[in-house]
């Protein structure tokens, strides 16, 4: 089902049924609240396709990530009560994602991290290519851990790179999402 996450490609809930072994009932349902949440983009008498994202909607969508992750990195910042990092998804985006969502839940602002988990879940089909696009995706990753037990010049000097980082491959990031 890899292919199903290109740029604008269709998603057909008769074949995703097929694939999960469910009915239609509730993945018309999961479509619908999924475009609900922008997840998934509707037109009707075309259907459900995955939305397409340009080069100037990831950035928007990384900017405001960085702030948001900023702001909740703040001096008032505890880390929270997590689990042991080897329970943490292997999955480089999966792991991603948790490592920011640790950090906006130590912020304290419920607010803010369900924000961040949201676009998280927005740019997970773009974090899949990451390591394919940033030669030390892997180094960055170990670098925001490491800095939820540092201080929190650490945390944003990591957040920057990171976001730096995937600004300056933009191009490279939509374009595997085209494919």
């Amino acid at each position: 089902m890899e292919g199903t996450w290109a740029n604008g490609a269709k998603l057909e809930a008769m074949r995703l049924a097929d694939d999960f072994g469910v009915s239609m009932t509730p993945v018309r349902d999961s479509l619908n609240q999924l475009v609900g949440e922008g997840l998934v983009d509707l037109t009707p008498g075309d259907g459900f396709r995955v939305p397409v994202l340009t080069e100037q909607g990831l950035r928007d969508v990384l900017r405001v990530n960085a702030v948001l992750l900023e702001t909740a990195s703040d001096e008032a910042w505890r880390i929270p009560n997590v689990r042991d990092l080897d329970d943490w998804p292997d999955d480089y985006a999966g792991r991603m994602a948790a490592v920011f969502l640790v950090l906006a839940t130590g912020s304290g602002n419920r607010c803010l991290a369900v924000l961040i988990d949201r676009i998280s879940d927005r740019l997970h089909r773009v974090r899949i290519h990451e390591p394919d696009v940033l030669p030390d995706a892997a180094e960055i990753l170990a670098e925001i851990e490491a800095s939820l037990r540092g201080s929190r010049n650490e945390r944003l000097r990591a957040l920057r790179r990171y976001h730096r980082r995937c600004e300056e491959r933009v191009p490279q990031l939509v374009s595997r999402l085209s494919g």
